[in-house]
């Protein structure tokens, strides 16, 4: 199949498919000026856009790819714990910060009692 025809399959632009390829994510063959996507570079290119939905940039699967032919899945897993972890971490960042929120809020809030019944 065509570019086309991979970009309504994938759900990816074709603009995006060209630029995993450039990036090495992708190695699609060829016949003579036209790139030939098979059935596994549209779940390639599905699995790139999955991960880019969690947040994974396109550098860091360059990285995890490197200059193999495939992903190494085990890193790519590997690497998925550690997006995991640091997810996790964020949350909790994000929890505290929301709990000082609610303390400000209400400091605040005993703040403008207090100079109301001053009234």
């Amino acid at each position: 199949m065509f570019i086309k025809e991979a970009s309504e399959r994938s759900g990816a632009t074709q603009r995006a498919i060209r630029l995993y390829e450039s990036l090495g994510l992708l190695t699609v063959a060829r016949s003579g000026k036209y790139r030939v996507y098979t059935p596994t570079n549209i779940q390639l290119i599905k699995v790139i856009k999955e991960a880019q939905t969690l947040g994974i940039r396109l550098s860091e699967l360059v990285a995890l790819k490197g200059s193999q032919e495939d992903f190494d899945w085990q890193s790519v897993l590997d690497f998925l714990k550690d997006k995991q972890h640091e997810v996790e971490g964020q949350i909790n960042q994000l929890e505290r910060q929301k709990e000082r929120i609610e303390q400000y809020r209400e400091s605040i809030d005993l703040c403008l009692r207090g100079v109301d019944s001053d009234l």
